[in-house]
């Protein structure tokens, strides 16, 4: 096209070159912004990171549903949402990774006195739990008018607890479970469910003392700096009404206690509120009970600690049903799964 327009200038009369060439220069305008209109209207999961760095920080510029997002875009996407809603929400780094990485919690509707507490992604291969957490910080922040009861709660939300073992999972090996601190033997890191500071002495399992497996309990309670974070978080808020964690995968919701068949204190405020979850999901059935009903026993879990330490309801939720790998198609409908089941449980334990 562009030497056939060459050719025409050579031979076109000068009185006739500025006309069409103002003629040309406005078709390439043309062109330029339908090009950068449809780039922003139909990015996929295929080329995020040249998307993000044309989007800059504002939040209307790219949809984080879309793909799954390195834990550098998860950040730039938080902080953006801050800086464009800072009567909305605000962002704190509550510790850091053993390589040093921020460990980010983001507080939504921080003038409500009701607090709920959202974990995700402790395991770094669960994806869909970090994809659910997104979902509903999105939903909470750019769509509050559509759930006017959330937006009565105050929501602390931390969707990346374990960035080490995340990157890991993206860049090295999907199903890698741990974070990644160094352990004896040559192994590598812990299972940060099995290194909190309640009933961790309790060996459930054998293979939670062996550094080399993946359910690998640590050296002693809270040994990794990770659950630390998660500890002293849920210590400063244990005036909250609801402490989740999601998991994926088995369609379960998980009540007190972990360790042990003898019912929690609060086990029949805590069956409740699992209920309201499990009800409030239309198209799939979650399954209530405690971890020793439904799968295993575990010892050393934030599900205990959490309850150990009085925070007013705790739960464990395992989202999706096929494995710990899923489709970004599939990011909004399990997002949506499971913040039908959060705000129904927030609202029931409130």
């Amino acid at each position: 096209m562009f030497e056939c327009s060459i050719d025409y200038l050579r031979s076109t009369p000068k009185s006739n070159k500025m006309a069409f060439l103002l003629v040309f220069l406005l078709f390439i305008a043309a062109v330029s912004s339908d090009l950068r209109i449809s780039f922003k209207t139909h990015v996929t999961s295929s080329n995020p990171h040249t998307y993000l760095r044309q989007a800059g920080p504002s939040v209307s510029e790219f949809n984080p549903l879309d793909f799954f997002m390195s834990y550098d875009e998860t950040n730039q996407w938080l902080k953006a949402l801050t800086l464009q809603y800072p009567h909305k929400c605000k962002l704190e780094t509550v510790g850091q990774s053993y390589e040093g990485r921020d460990i980010n919690a983001i507080t939504i509707n921080y003038d409500k006195p009701t607090k709920v507490i959202l974990l995700a992604n402790l395991h770094a291969r669960e994806w869909a739990a970090m994809t659910a957490a997104i979902y509903i910080i999105h939903e909470l922040i750019l769509d509050s008018d559509s759930y006017p009861e959330a937006g009565q709660l105050q929501w602390i939300i931390i969707p990346m607890p374990n960035p080490d073992g995340y990157e890991y999972t993206r860049l090295e090996d999907r199903i890698w479970r741990k974070n990644r601190t160094p352990q004896a033997n040559n192994a590598v890191g812990v299972d940060l469910n099995r290194n909190f500071g309640f009933q961790w002495e309790m060996l459930m399992n054998a293979v939670d003392d062996n550094p080399r497996e993946e359910t690998y309990r640590g050296t002693g309670p809270f040994s990794e700096p990770e659950s630390r974070v998660i500890g002293k978080v849920l210590r400063d808020h244990a005036d909250a009404t609801l402490f989740l964690d999601m998991h994926t995968y088995g369609q379960y919701i998980l009540i007190p206690w972990g360790y042990t068949d003898e019912p929690a204190p609060n086990a029949e405020k805590a069956r409740a509120v699992a209920k309201a979850g499990s009800e409030a999901i239309f198209n799939n059935v979650y399954k209530v009970g405690t971890p020793g009903e439904l799968l295993y026993k575990v010892s050393g879990s934030s599900l205990d600690y959490c309850n150990s330490i009085g925070i007013k309801v705790c739960i464990a939720i395992e989202l999706t049903q096929g494995g710990f790998e899923i489709s970004p198609q599939e990011i909004i409908p399990y997002g949506t799964e499971a913040f039908a089941a959060v705000q129904a449980m927030a609202l029931e334990a409130n």
